[in-house]
């Protein structure tokens, strides 16, 4: 039950520095060029949005990576 507990919590941090990552990532890109004028605020969301669904995609490959490293062991 505590290894239970103890992966839960390594798998909320990683999320959590990979979103804020990819959030850094993403404020390098002009957007605006993509989005109509004056459409400051959807700009924003679409910026959160991105960084949350790239973050989330890399946070999940580097814990499935993890937890498939740690199956190895059961290997040999």
């Amino acid at each position: 039950m505590f290894q239970l507990g103890v992966h839960a919590l390594i798998s909320i941090v990683i999320y959590l520095i990979t979103i804020g990552l990819s959030f850094q990532i993403m404020k390098s890109v002009r957007i605006e060029k993509i989005i109509r004028k004056n459409r400051v605020f959807e700009a924003q969301l679409l910026l959160i949005f991105a960084a949350i669904a790239l973050g989330f995609l890399v946070g999940n490959f580097l814990i499935t990576l993890i937890d498939t490293s740690l199956q190895l062991s059961n290997f040999f």
